[in-house]
Order: structure tokens, then C-alpha cells, then sequence
């Protein structure tokens, strides 16, 4: 290889003082980290004599050794002199600042200024510099241009000394040579053995000295003859493996410019660097954790100390160190290294080994060499070494997994494009690890991964597991059917509604529409709606566990920013994807079972952050979730494959448009006896397990669990009778522990007296029927909210003349109120009719009336008690009595019609509770009635349909109203007037 031409050298240069134990070698890059006003000084200072030096010299001819030109241009990069500072000490203080260089060393080395770093948090900077020539410093001065805020740096003259040009093709090893390369060998060798062949549990003896690709890289330099010249090679050993040197050698090699002797004073460090790393070695070895003798312990760990402190000046900072051949690059291969900066220093240690010369020429005849190796120093430190063996392999990792990944043609075209702004990316850049997270996120992803795709571990992981053991031969709808029966009890009608689903769902898989086609089986989104602890929850996992499919579940409860579910653009600091996204990843498969719990309890997008519900349109639209666009991503996601299963307690503040893009599922509570079986099947063994107990140690009969579900529950769910069955098993814990040590008898079984010790006197009162009928008051049926219900006693009484105006109580709301006067004011409109006025012309009773609805602390409202009303205001006018066991339900209107009502299930479950065997329900309301209500109810009761409040009124008083009427005023008259109230009905 023919020699290069070196950049010229100015005969004066700004200097800057490197601290303990820093030297820079030729060749070489180092970083300094300096205060700013230091750094700003020595930059001004260099660019202002540059100035000067070209008006006053502008056409200077000096020649230096070799025929080199001193001549100082805007072409030329920017070049100061390093110099060690003689302080073994290690601190920069303010001495090491001064002008004066008599603390500084008489060698340096000239560098250029590749380039500069400044921190915005702690006012400091650091230099980037290009080792290029040894030189030796004399008549130091003071800068005539003088910064005016910045600190004002020192003026050297400086004589370089170039090594000689020696082709490599026909260079030949001399003795010493051969003595240096051998050394050398053994020393890298040594360094690069982090385990010693003793066995010892020491950590320092496993301290890696140098990365192994650095070592690699300069075993491989070592043993190439036309790689780098000698001389070159010497710097290049004492600059990468001078930490095992003693620190007054290496500034000696720094000072000597003859060839031949830097060689041969290289071979001897090197000899002495391997008998000193030996012994060190041996002492971190042979050290103990446990040293009787103080004395021995503090000489040891001052020797460990020193070991530290010389291998962290090595490696743990990042100096970049490259081997240059006349000041250009040697070779056309590179290896890169870094060493993550572990403990705060003013240094950075990174070593490039062997990078290959730019051609000459090929930018243009308007820039020169100089600039073109300048920027090439540049490019390398910011592009070729982003982060050493760690962060190469950290790419090359995210580059196989990309290949392998199954990505859609824009994830692949994306994650393609940001891999390669990783690789060009230096290691000191905070988007690296932005970039990093996001990458992973997208290899995450199951874009185009099934479950069928997963491993059998992943599966067995992910997929939920059901209580029966599931074949996976067996036919789809059969192996929902044993998972639901088993996993739930009742629900009868939402285990209907699955199956139907999952038998659409089978088939269509089937026909090839799942994966093989591009058009995929857009099922409906079902919206299971009911009261908290009915079974939403655990019906999602158990249809995840009958497809074995993974099941994933994402609470929207409390979610009030947009970005929550879409995610945040990665301008932002922290951003991270969607939860929608984010749950995709963890199911780790595109056909997924994704549960949306707490739908109503997701913010109407009132405040500042953007309409959550309005996300979540594209999520749950089956015309649009296939290009779910993440805003984290910014590439399209499909969520058709998804398995969508949304929860929630009330539609009352689900908006319109979410509800209309899914398929409504009420859910109802459990009745008392579905309470007890479940206890039976799944409570009471999961909290006899729990407690260590077994079903032989703790026995609760049907109606010790009806007592708990009735008396200390009031619930449409099961989890609170979890919590006291739980109460009553620590209980009966504390007493078989107690009768292990012999001390007491122990009896597994819970009688009421027992219930009444262990959970107290009942929190809840059964309602129950009364006894005697009174006329004026009516019993009516109430829905209680969290899918209960029950009845409700209606009392009217009859107040002293007055002007027949109707008094209202009980805590009832506005809808209920209305619904007591629109009674009130057709039981008037009526009152020949029913008998309560003599003719036509009489005036109505001026009583006043009192209605009152007992339990006043329990607010009321609703207008289904209007049926109930009118029974008992023409009681009260008739004095008739209505039946105890016949309760009513049904909403009225000023015509005398009876319009249908919600809650029948519950209602007419409360009340059969109760006691009530005969009920009165609106005729609009009987396929509820034969849909929801159980047929071991149904079968205890009779239930008569009205349509209008004469239906009511035969329902209720049957043949005694007409008795009564006709009493009151004869036989005919009596006939006629109930005719007339049904003609009055009917109309």
C-alpha cells in the first residue's frame, strides 16, 4: 500500500490539557468531556488565530519536515495540540486550567476536532478528536484574540514528527518487530481469558478486561504484516491495551519519535503488561470474601482497588481509538466496539480498528482530502458504531426476527425502513432506545399469527382452562356445551346466544373463510349487559377456553383519554401503543378472545383529552376494525380476526352509535335457588380449598345456604355469598385447627346457631306477605336494582274532610308521584262507576287521602306501581280487603290501559320469595314472563295478563267488587255500573 499524504501541521496550536491518566496515541479517538466555558474558549481561541494567522501569513511558504507545507485554510479542519498533564493524582483543577504548561508534559499529540457534543443539563461538552501526529511543545503563550466570556487558552509552538513512509507490501519484520507482535499476542491472549482456570466464586475474577471483539479485531491486525505499518502498530498496541502499562510508560512511548525505538520499547511495556496482568490476576483469584487479618484485607482490597480503577479507565468509559496509517485509515475492515459508560468520568473509550481510506478525488476538484477524512472520522463515530457488541447484536437480533416475522406488507415495509435508521444511529442517541421499543413492539405483534401458529407451551400459557378436561377431537359445539355447563350454572339463555355464535362461527371456518380466503367471518360483538357478579367475565373465558384460543381482558373502566386506546404519536416523550394494541401483543395471536370490560364505565370525552367512545367506534365496527390504525404504529392492524366480548352493568350511558354496532345480551340475576347451587358446585369447595380445609372437614346443607343468600346477602350475583361462606370457613378453620391439639371436639356441620356466632344477627329481613288482608292496602312489585326485585306494600288511609286532595310518602321520586295523582285522578273519574257515588251529580268524598309506600329511607321511583295504586285507593273507597298473596305490576294510563313494564324476571322472583302465589301482570309482558322466568317458579304461581284496569279490578276483587256494588246500590244498578266502567275501559 502506498503511503498517503498527511493534513498539514500549523506551527502553532491552541492546546488542551488532558487529564490523569488520558494519552492520546496517533491515530486514535478520544473524547473529553470539558466545562463549557473551557470547551467555547478553546474553540474560539483556535478559529480566531486561524484568522489572524491567515491575514498576516496569507501567503506563507514555510516548509516543515518532509517538504510539508504549514499552510492554515477554511479547507482545513480544525487542529489543537493534546497534552498529558504530569499529575498522577487524576483531578482537573484549576492549576491544570492555567496558562502555564509547567505541570504539562513536553509530547503531545496533534488533534483534529471531529466533533462537538454540548449537553443542555450540565453545561459541559465534549470534544470528539483524531489523534494525527506526535509532537513536542515549546515557547507556550497567551492567545492575542482573547474570548469575552469564555475562558482563554494557551498558544504552543509545535514540531511535528511524522513516521517514516513505508510501503506495506514490502515491509519486513526486523527482530524487534517480531519481539513486539509476539508480546502483544500473549497480552491479548491473557486480557481476553475472563475466566480463570481455577474454580473460585470471586467476582472480580470474571472482570472482562476488553470486549472481545476489540481483542479479536487486534489479533487479527497483529498477525497481518501489510494491515498497518510497525510504528503504527505500536501506537495502536499501547493505545488500546496501555491500561495494563504502568501510566509513566506510556507517556515515555509518547515521546519518542524514532521508529525502531518506539518498536522495541513497545515490545518490552508489552512483556512487562503480561507478567502484571498475571500476577493480578492470580491476586483476584486467590482473593477470600472473608480476611481475619485487617491488615491483609485493606492490602488486598487497596490491590483490587487499583485493578478496578485501571480496567474501568480501559473499558467502562467510551474513548474511540482508530488505527490510522500517516493520519488516514489503514485498512478496508472494521470491527467496533462499546462499552456502556458505567461511572461518570470525563472520558468515553470506544476502539475502531482498520477502516479503509477514501478515494481521492471522487467528491469534486473543490474539496480536499482533509475534509473528506474529516467528515469520514465524523460519519464513523456517528454511524459505524452504534453501540459495539451489545447494540450490534441487539440489531442483528431485531433484523432476524424481522425476516422471520409474519408481517403485513406495510409492517414489514415499516419495520424495514427504521432498522436501518437503527444501524446508521450512534449509540449515544436517545431516539435509539425509542426506536428499540418500538421495533419490538411490531415483531410482537401477531400480525398475520394465528393460534394454530403458537407452540404447544404458548397455547398451554395463554389459553384459559376450563374445570372438565376438553378433547380436542370432539366436535366445537360439544366442547362448548360441557365447558359452559360446567363453568356456569343457569344463564341458560346467554349459553343459547354463545352456542348459536360458536356454531356460525365453526361453520364458517369450515368453508375455508378464516385464514384462506381474504374475506374473514365478521361475527357479531356481543354486549353482555347485567349487574355486577353474574358470571360476564368468567362466560368470555369460558368460550376462550371451548375454542382454545388465547383470552385476553382489557378494563375501560375509568379511561378518559383517547390516546389510552389509540395510543400516543412517538413525537411524544414516553409514548407507548393502545390498549388495544398493547393486548394484542400479550395474546401473542390475531384470533384472540379480547374481553372489553366496564364499556359503560368509559368517559363521554367531556374533558381535554379526546372521546374515548369514539376510539372505541372503529374497534367494535366490523366494516372498519380490519385497518385499526394505532397512532404509536402508524400502520394499519387487523382486528377482524378478533373474538370481541364487551361487559356492563347499565345501557344508560353507553352511547347510541357504540350501541348500535353491537349485539345486546341481558344478563339477570340468580335466583335464590340458583344461588345455592352454585355455592354447592363451585363456591364452597373453591373456599374449603382455599382455607386448607376439605368438603369432608366443613358440610353446609340447602338450608344453611339459603339462610346466607337470603339473610346476609342482598344481591343479583354470588360474590358477596362468596365472601360470607368464606367468613364461615375460617371459622370452622380456626375450630379443626383448635381440635387438632385436642383441646376442644370439632363437628363439621353448620347449624343456624352457628351462622348467628360466626356472621351475627341477618343484615337483611326476608319480605314476606302479610297475613290479614286491610282494605286499602295493595301489594306491588318492585325492581330493586343489581338485578334484584321484591314487593312493595301500597298503604292508603282516609284523612278528615278537606278538599279530596291526595298526600304523598315514603321518599318517592317524581316519575312515581305522577303515577300515585294519574290513580288518583281516574279512581275520581270513575267513582259512579265504581260505586263510590251515589249518582252521577254527587259530589266525590272530600276526605283527603294519605298514600303512603313504607321503607322511607329507600328512594322510589318508576311508574309500574300505577296498577297497584287504583287496587288500593277502590279498596279504601269500597272497603273490600284484597288478597295477601296477590301482588301486581303494570303501568297505567289516564284511558284505563295497562301498558307493559321492565324487570318481570326479577320481580316476580322477589316476589315468589316472598311468599306471593298469584300475580297480575301487563299482557304486553308475557313473553318475558315465559322466556326468563324458571320453570320451577312458574309452576307455583298463576299469573293473570291484563290489558286494561277493568281486567284488573275483575283480577283483584272478582265477584266481590260487584257484590259490593250492587249492596251499596241494588242489584241492577250494580250490573249496570260495573257495564259501564268496562265500557269505559275499552275505549
Amino acid at each position: 500500500m502506498a503511503a498517503t499524504t498527511p493534513p498539514p501541521i500549523p506551527s502553532e496550536l491552541v492546546v488542551l490539557k488532558l487529564p490523569y491518566p488520558l494519552v492520546l496515541h496517533p491515530g486514535l479517538l478520544l473524547s473529553v468531556t470539558l466545562p463549557q466555558k473551557q470547551c467555547f474558549g478553546i474553540l474560539r481561541t483556535a478559529l480566531a488565530e486561524r484568522r489572524a494567522a491567515e491575514q498576516s501569513n496569507a501567503s506563507s511558504d514555510e516548509s516543515l519536515e518532509h517538504g510539508r507545507q504549514n499552510n492554515v485554510s477554511d479547507q482545513h479542519p480544525m487542529i489543537i495540540a493534546c497534552v498529558p498533564v504530569l499529575n498522577p493524582a487524576g483531578y482537573v483543577t484549576e492549576r491544570h486550567r492555567s496558562r502555564s504548561l509547567e505541570d504539562s508534559s513536553d509530547w503531545g499529540c496533534a488533534a483534529r476536532i471531529l466533533r462537538l457534543v454540548h449537553s443542555p443539563t450540565t453545561n459541559e461538552c465534549r470534544l470528539i478528536l483524531s489523534g494525527l501526529v506526535r509532537i513536542r511543545v515549546a515557547k507556550a503563550r497567551v492567545s492575542r484574540v482573547q474570548p469575552d466570556t469564555f475562558e482563554p487558552a494557551t498558544i504552543v509552538s509545535a514540531r511535528p514528527f511524522f513516521d517514516p513512509d513505508v510501503p506495506l507490501v514490502s515491509q519486513e519484520l526486523s527482530p524487534e518487530d517480531s519481539r513486539m507482535r509476539h508480546a502483544a499476542q500473549r497480552l491479548v491472549a491473557l486480557m481476553g481469558a475472563t475466566n480463570s482456570p481455577l474454580l473460585t466464586s470471586s467476582a472480580l475474577a470474571n472482570v472482562p478486561l476488553l470486549p472481545p471483539s476489540l481483542l479479536q479485531a487486534i489479533a487479527s491486525t497483529i498477525e497481518s504484516n501489510h494491515s498497518v505499518s510497525s510504528p503504527k502498530l505500536s501506537d495502536l498496541l499501547v493505545g488500546t491495551l496501555g491500561g495494563a502499562c504502568e501510566w509513566e510508560d506510556r507517556l515515555q512511548h509518547l515521546a519518542l519519535p524514532e521508529a525502531n525505538r518506539r518498536i522495541e520499547f513497545t515490545a518490552t511495556m508489552l512483556e512487562k503488561a503480561v507478567e502484571r496482568v498475571q500476577i493480578l490476576r492470580e491476586v483476584l483469584v486467590n482473593t477470600p470474601y472473608a480476611l481475619q487479618d485487617q491488615y491483609y484485607g485493606a492490602l488486598v482490597r487497596s490491590q483490587i482497588e487499583a485493578i478496578v480503577k485501571q480496567v474501568t479507565s480501559m473499558t467502562s468509559t467510551g474513548l474511540t481509538l482508530r488505527v490510522m496509517d500517516n493520519g488516514k485509515e489503514a485498512s478496508s475492515s472494521a470491527a467496533t466496539t462499546r462499552r456502556e459508560n458505567s461511572s461518570p468520568g470525563p472520558r468515553i473509550i470506544r476502539r475502531v480498528i482498520g477502516l479503509g481510506p477514501r478515494r481521492r478525488g471522487i467528491d469534486g476538484p473543490g474539496r480536499s482530502d482533509d475534509d473528506d477524512d474529516a467528515d469520514d472520522d465524523a460519519d464513523d463515530y456517528t454511524h459505524t458504531s452504534p453501540g459495539g457488541d451489545a447494540a450490534s447484536d441487539e440489531v442483528k437480533e431485531l433484523s432476524e426476527r424481522c425476516a422471520k416475522a409474519q408481517l403485513t406488507p406495510e409492517a414489514r415495509r415499516m419495520c424495514e425502513q427504521e432498522l436501518r435508521r437503527l444501524r446508521r444511529m450512534p449509540a449515544q442517541s436517545m431516539e435509539r432506545g425509542v426506536l428499540i421499543n418500538y421495533l419490538d413492539t411490531m415483531l410482537d405483534l401477531p400480525w398475520d399469527r394465528i393460534t394454530s401458529d403458537l407452540r404447544p407451551e404458548d397455547i398451554k400459557a395463554l389459553v384459559p382452562v376450563s374445570q372438565v378436561p376438553l378433547n380436542g377431537d370432539e366436535p366445537l359445539i360439544e366442547r362448548a356445551r360441557q365447558v359452559l355447563e360446567s363453568d356456569h350454572f343457569g344463564l341458560e339463555k346467554i349459553k343459547k346466544r354463545m352456542l348459536e355464535y360458536l356454531a356460525v362461527l365453526q361453520l364458517k371456518t369450515e368453508q375455508g373463510a378464516e385464514k384462506q380466503s381474504s374475506r374473514t367471518y365478521k361475527g357479531p360483538i356481543l354486549l353482555l349487559v347485567g349487574p355486577p357478579g353474574t358470571g360476564k367475565t368468567s362466560i368470555a373465558r369460558s368460550l376462550a377456553a371451548a375454542l382454545q384460543r388465547p383470552f385476553v381482558r382489557l378494563s375501560l373502566g375509568g379511561v378518559r383519554d383517547e390516546a389510552e386506546i389509540r395510543g400516543h404519536r412517538r413525537t411524544y416523550v414516553g409514548a407507548l401503543p393502545g390498549s388495544i394494541v398493547a393486548s394484542l401483543r400479550k395474546a401473542r395471536a390475531s384470533d384472540c378472545v379480547m374481553l372489553l370490560d366496564e364499556l359503560d364505565k368509559l368517559s363521554n370525552g367531556m374533558g381535554f383529552h379526546g372521546d374515548p367512545t369514539a376510539a372505541m367506534l372503529e374497534v367494535l365496527d366490523l366494516e372498519q376494525n380490519h385497518t385499526f390504525k394505532d397512532h404509536y404504529l402508524n400502520v394499519p392492524v387487523n382486528l377482524s380476526r378478533v373474538i370481541f366480548i364487551a361487559t356492563a352493568n347499565s345501557l344508560d350511558t353507553i352511547p347510541e352509535p357504540l350501541l348500535d354496532r353491537v349485539d345486546t345480551v341481558h344478563v339477570a340475576g340468580y335466583t335464590y335457588d340458583e344461588k345455592v347451587a352454585i355455592a354447592q358446585r363451585h363456591l364452597l369447595p373453591k373456599q374449603v380449598a382455599v382455607h386448607g380445609l376439605t368438603l369432608s372437614n366443613v358440610a353446609m346443607s340447602h338450608e344453611i345456604l339459603m339462610t346466607i343468600a337470603q339473610s346476609y346477602t342482598r344481591e343479583a350475583g354470588v360474590r358477596t355469598m362468596e365472601r360470607r361462606i368464606g367468613d364461615v370457613v375460617r371459622a370452622k378453620a380456626v375450630e379443626y385447627a383448635e381440635s387438632r391439639g385436642g383441646s376442644a371436639t370439632y363437628t363439621p356441620e353448620i347449624s343456624q346457631a352457628d351462622l348467628l356466632r360466626i356472621l351475627g344477627a341477618p343484615s337483611y329481613e326476608p319480605e314476606v306477605a302479610d297475613e290479614v288482608g286491610v282494605p286499602g292496602v295493595a301489594t306491588g312489585m318492585a325492581y330493586q336494582g343489581s338485578g334484584m326485585g321484591g314487593i312493595l306494600h301500597i298503604e292508603c288511609a282516609f284523612l278528615p274532610p278537606g278538599t279530596s286532595a291526595l298526600k304523598l310518602t315514603g321518599s318517592l321520586g317524581d316519575v312515581i308521584r305522577e303515577s300515585a295523582e294519574l290513580a288518583f285522578a281516574w279512581v275520581k273519574t270513575h267513582a259512579f262507576a265504581l260505586g263510590i257515588c251515589a249518582d252521577r251529580d254527587a259530589e266525590f268524598p272530600r276526605n283527603d287521602v294519605h298514600l303512603h309506600m313504607p321503607s322511607g329511607a329507600t328512594p322510589k321511583d318508576g311508574p309500574s306501581a300505577g296498577v297497584a295504586f287504583v287496587c288500593a285507593l277502590v279498596s279504601m273507597y269500597l272497603r273490600v280487603p284484597l288478597d295477601t298473596r296477590l301482588s301486581m305490576t303494570g303501568e297505567i294510563t289516564l284511558r284505563g290501559h295497562v301498558t307493559p313494564v321492565g324487570g318481570i324476571k326479577e320481580k316476580v322472583l322477589g316476589a315468589h320469595r316472598a311468599g306471593i302465589r298469584k300475580m297480575i301482570l301487563p299482557r304486553r309482558n308475557a313473553r318475558e314472563y315465559e322466556d326468563d322466568v324458571p320453570a320451577s317458579v312458574k309452576s307455583d304461581i298463576h299469573v293473570v295478563y291484563v290489558r286494561t284496569i277493568q281486567d284488573v279490578l275483575y283480577a283483584v276483587f272478582g265477584a266481590s267488587l260487584e257484590t259490593q256494588i250492587s249492596t251499596l246500590h241494588g242489584g241492577l244498578e250494580g250490573r249496570r255500573r260495573l257495564q259501564e266502567l268496562d265500557w269505559h275501559s275499552r275505549l
